[in-house]
């Protein structure tokens, strides 16, 4: 027997169920404008959420031991950072204890080296910075009193394993070999602490980079100077024993 609907009957049902429907995708409009708030407060594995991350900015390391070694100038990344922020307090003759403050370079300008020569400085991460921060030395040096003429190559490591290799030409600052792990470099340990005996070695043609006698990398005057200035790349917020750069010529 077939059944039949009241064309009345009919017209009501159709249009409560338009509104069953209407009344369904309102609310799950509602829904996606909230966003889905199951997994929005769980942060992602190995990333800092932007409202929680402390800013990065320079640590001064104010104090009565806040000078450079006698005879050294810094050269300061940042503009209106100070020197008086960098703490360097020796040791033992030949040690600095490196406390920072903004990131830089030091150097005396009698330690030059062109041709054929070595330079090494030693670097002991003493305690683990809150990013990780980088150390090593520059070469290549020239015009440093100004940063708009200032040119240096620099080899540096971090705590991570890690090294680069950039190039500076006044503000402008060329990556050579980005962040690239290395079994040659240590990682630090749980107490923060690793030992970084860096050299590079030059016959005027390409300089040839070691940490604790094992080679890394190689550098020649294409990806930037090899022939000028040598000193240290301190970045910032570091704590560090540093010798100074010593060169055979």
């Amino acid at each position: 027997m077939r059944m039949t609907t009241d064309p009345t009957t009919l017209s009501v049902l159709q249009r409560s169920a338009r509104t069953a429907a209407f009344l369904i995708c309102i609310a799950t409009l509602a829904a996606c404008s909230k966003g889905d708030t199951s997994t929005s407060g769980t942060p992602v594995a190995g990333k800092i959420s932007a409202s929680t991350a402390a800013p990065d900015t320079d640590i001064a390391a104010r104090g009565a031991t806040s000078v450079l070694p006698p005879g050294y100038a810094a050269q300061l990344d940042r503009a209106g950072a100070s020197a008086s922020d960098v703490a360097y307090t020796q040791k033992e003759p030949g040690r600095w204890e490196v406390r920072t403050g903004p990131a830089h370079i030091l150097y005396t300008p009698a330690d030059t080296a062109a041709g054929k020569y070595a330079a090494s400085a030693t670097f002991e991460q003493v305690e683990a910075p809150a990013h990780p921060e980088a150390f090593g030395i520059f070469i290549g040096g020239s015009g440093l009193n100004d940063p708009a003429t200032r040119k240096y190559t620099y080899f540096i490591v971090r705590g991570d394993g890690k090294y680069s290799v950039k190039a500076r030409n006044g503000t402008n600052v060329r990556t050579i070999t980005d962040w690239t792990a290395s079994p040659a470099v240590p990682k630090q340990d749980s107490a923060g602490k690793a030992l970084y005996g860096i050299k590079v070695e030059s016959d005027g043609k390409t300089a040839r980079v070691s940490v604790n006698g094992a080679p890394v990398t190689t550098i020649t005057p294409r990806d930037g100077p090899i022939s000028g200035v040598v000193g240290v790349r301190v970045n910032h917020n570091l704590h560090l024993i540093v010798t100074p750069v010593s060169i055979i010529r």
